[in-house]
């Protein structure tokens, strides 16, 4: 092994992450977003929205506290479920590109 190459691996050795790259970080970063949720939902629970406030005509099955977190949270999971389903209407043969052209 060559000096630079010695040098540089000592450089990476030294070097540390950036903090949110961190196991801490990722748990201050967690607890944060997970305050951040429990803040919006206490709002909504304290200061309702107004019912005619807006041009919209709102669903009534969305008129408990925290539907819209739920409702977002629905979403998302039906989102990565219908994603894995159109993972496997799509997907190709692991050899597909290296065929003959068929």
């Amino acid at each position: 092994m060559s000096a630079t190459d010695h040098s540089r691996a000592a450089d990476r050795q030294r070097r540390t992450p950036p903090f949110w790259v961190t196991r801490r970080g990722a748990r201050i970063a967690l607890v944060l977003l997970h305050a951040a949720a429990l803040i919006a939902v206490l709002v909504e629970l304290f200061h309702p929205f107004p019912q005619d406030g807006h041009a919209v005509e709102r669903l009534h099955a969305l008129d408990f506290p925290a539907s819209y977190s739920v409702y977002g949270f629905v979403a998302c999971v039906l989102l990565v479920l219908v994603g894995i389903l159109l993972r496997r209407a799509v997907m190709r043969d692991e050899g597909y590109y290296d065929g003959d052209g068929r």
